[in-house]
């Protein structure tokens, strides 16, 4: 299941975080995510729990880069 967002410029409430312009993971399970409204083109961002279906790019990502909880 996706998670979504409301634009605070326009109101759409469709954002899909999954849809990343740009994501800092904070932590294991927490993020940062940076997307543009389809509705008005504004930049949102939004702290969010890592949605299920990202958290193995996530992980790999983080095993590529060194980064600690791509650590065993």
């Amino acid at each position: 299941m996706s998670q979504t967002i409301t634009c605070p410029a326009c109101g759409a409430s469709d954002l899909d975080v999954c849809c990343y312009d740009s994501m800092m993971v904070v932590r294991a399970d927490l993020a940062m995510f940076t997307l543009r409204c389809p509705s008005c083109g504004a930049k949102v961002s939004s702290m969010q729990t890592i949605p299920s279906q990202l958290r193995e790019e996530v992980r790999f990502a983080a095993i590529e880069v060194g980064a600690g909880m791509g650590r065993e």
